[in-house]
């Protein structure tokens, strides 16, 4: 049986991922500082789904305080989901960033063992504002604190795992919605200003709004790229391949239409064809199924949405 570690495993794709793994029979090690404390009921909650699963072991520590090197031994995969989100950080802020997405990458690739591999979700903001197709070979052109850091934290793996022969696959996603989504994101806020009647559903962009991809259609391609022996130092897209994708998404929640650019140059579209034919990725999950699960979900647990 594999023994996988999953940073951030309370988050929201990394506390999916932990579900997707037990579900599929892995041994699994959580680790989660659980340092929001404005999510204390949404941590909670999660732990109940997974705590009490014979195969999972959750630590509550932040990284920079755990002993990493003890976590990681005998480990066949670490998925490195752990990150500083908040879209208030801003440029004042970037040394904290840089720690919170840099500094404690360093400490899990110096803590690896040559067998285990490195798993990294970074974001396709780092190719920055783009028009056309984007591919893994685009250049990067970082303009947030955010994605410098994930630009930075790339380059730290690429060179770090090389030099102590570690393993790693680095995944670029877009943003991810379904059951779970953080609630700063704008289709689960939406959702709840629409389940309390709030006649003003305008929420701020995501950072990603270039494509959307359904939650449950990610997970097993991570887990496939972990396991796959010969997928190792490797850069991936993950994306529907289609334009527009987030916005058709937001116009689903809030009845509106979508105003597409007239100029057809200034239209993007992320290429997944890597990760289709090295990984067998496939979107199976179409925006009004993935919404209406998400709503029902939202339904679910309104005490945690609604409860400001």
């Amino acid at each position: 049986m594999k023994k996988i570690v999953v940073t951030g495993a309370l988050g929201f794709i990394g506390f999916s991922l932990c579900l997707r793994l037990l579900d599929r029979g892995f041994k699994v090690v959580g680790i989660d500082g659980m340092i929001n404390s404005q999510l204390k009921e949404f941590y909670e909650e999660k732990l109940l789904w997974i705590g009490r699963n014979s195969q999972f072991h959750f630590i509550n520590k932040r990284i920079e305080d755990a002993d990493i090197k003890a976590v990681l031994k005998g480990v066949d995969t670490v998925y490195h989901m752990a990150a500083a989100t908040s879209k208030e950080r801003s440029w004042d802020e970037l040394p904290k960033t840089i720690q919170d997405n840099v500094g404690v990458t360093e400490k899990i690739i110096s803590a690896c063992e040559q067998n285990t591999k490195v798993i990294y979700t970074s974001s396709t903001q780092v190719y920055g504002e783009r028009t056309g197709t984007i591919t893994e070979n685009t250049p990067l052109n970082p303009i947030t604190p955010y994605s410098l850091t994930k630009m930075a934290a790339e380059a730290l793996i690429k060179s770090k795992c090389n030099q102590f022969g570690v393993p790693y696959v680095i995944f670029r996603l877009p943003t991810v919605y379904g059951p779970w989504q953080r609630d700063d994101m704008a289709y689960c806020k939406l959702i709840v200003k629409k389940l309390m009647s709030d006649k003003n559903t305008s929420a701020n962009s995501d950072r990603v709004t270039e494509d959307v991809l359904y939650i449950e259609d990610i997970l097993d391609t991570l887990i496939e790229a972990g396991i796959k022996a010969e997928c190792k130092n490797e850069v991936f897209n993950l994306s529907t391949g289609k334009v527009n994708e987030w916005f058709r998404g937001l116009a689903l929640i809030s009845n509106k239409t979508i105003s597409e650019p007239s100029d057809k140059r200034l239209l993007v579209s992320i290429s997944n064809e890597k990760v289709v034919s090295q990984l067998g990725f496939k979107v199976v999950t179409n925006l009004e199924t993935g919404l209406k699960a998400q709503k029902e979900h939202i339904k679910k647990y309104k005490h945690l949405y609604l409860r400001q």
